[in-house]
């Protein structure tokens, strides 16, 4: 069976679309897209063509792997921002081919860490990354509230916070801000961004959140990281009054999620559940150490 891989950057944008649509045919989520929403992934994802493959067989576009790359706290990382491949040819080592290509172009770029995000169901595409040298780092939570939020959820018997709405570029310079995180949970675009302040006016947490909007109305919001700084007694203060401003306006129903929340956050994903967040979907954050082949 002869595929042949061609940078995307070097390929019609008809055929990337064709591409990404039948790659994505019968996955878990709909992710049919036409050429302008194929487009924004561009921008709002930070992919890049140069950085992304498409697969032909038989003179169809019949795969693709989207990609990024950029500096994350002086390491350059890339992002897989979805594989993709034609229903007949799965299972035919298609995908291995794509994933190879996109290696080369990383070890071109000298990227030092891989990343990519897979729902946990879908195990045949983990299985495929693990065999590329990939390994699950995290499992992520999505959890989610759509009806009205109670202030009282959020009560704390400390009162002595301050809050401060920030540039979300400022968060990159707090020390326990989290630069090992999957690559859309640091996409500053158009994101908002809180600091806390205690009483002594010391740095008590952050979070990072996008709003999106209909018509003018807020539509949903997305937590992309809430932090307590570490060896805090009132963290789980620091945690509700950060949700509280977060999420605002309570008093409206809408959709309010996190977005790949680690697993290992235990007091803020309890803290959700409590205000009766659920989880929708879980998927695993997969990471492979480029670097290390240098060593």
């Amino acid at each position: 069976m002869r595929i042949e891989i061609k940078r995307l950057s070097d390929c019609p944008l008809n055929d990337g679309v064709e591409a990404y649509n039948r790659g994505f045919e019968g996955y878990f989520y709909d992710q049919t897209k036409d050429i302008d929403s194929f487009s924004k992934r561009f921008g709002l994802d930070e992919l890049c063509p140069e950085y992304s493959v498409l697969a032909y067989y038989e003179g169809r576009p019949a795969g693709i792997v989207l990609s990024g790359i950029k500096n994350i706290n002086g390491k350059l990382v890339a992002w897989n921002g979805g594989t993709g491949v034609a229903k007949e040819l799965r299972g035919k080592g298609a995908g291995k081919k794509l994933m190879n290509a996109v290696m080369d172009i990383y070890r071109e770029n000298k990227v030092e860490t891989a990343t990519l995000e897979a729902i946990s169901r879908n195990e045949g595409a983990i299985e495929l990354y693990k065999k590329i040298g990939y390994d699950v780092k995290k499992r992520l939570k999505f959890l989610q509230f759509n009806e009205v939020l109670y202030a009282e959820v959020f009560d704390t018997p400390n009162s002595k916070y301050q809050i401060e709405y920030v540039s979300p570029q400022e968060l990159t310079g707090i020390p326990f801000y989290q630069h090992q995180s999957p690559w859309q949970n640091q996409n500053l675009h158009d994101a908002s961004a809180i600091v806390l302040h205690d009483e002594h006016n010391q740095i008590a947490g952050y979070s990072l959140y996008k709003k999106m909007y209909k018509e003018g109305e807020i539509a949903s919001i997305g937590l992309l990281q809430l932090e307590a700084a570490e060896n805090r007694s009132d963290s789980a203060d620091i945690i509700k009054t950060l949700l509280k401003h977060s999420f605002f306006p309570l008093n409206r129903a809408f959709q309010r999620t996190t977005v790949n929340t680690p697993d290992d956050k235990t007091q803020l994903l309890e803290v959700l559940q409590e205000c009766g967040f659920k989880e929708w979907e879980e998927q695993v954050w997969m990471v492979k150490d480029l670097g290390a082949e240098k060593a």
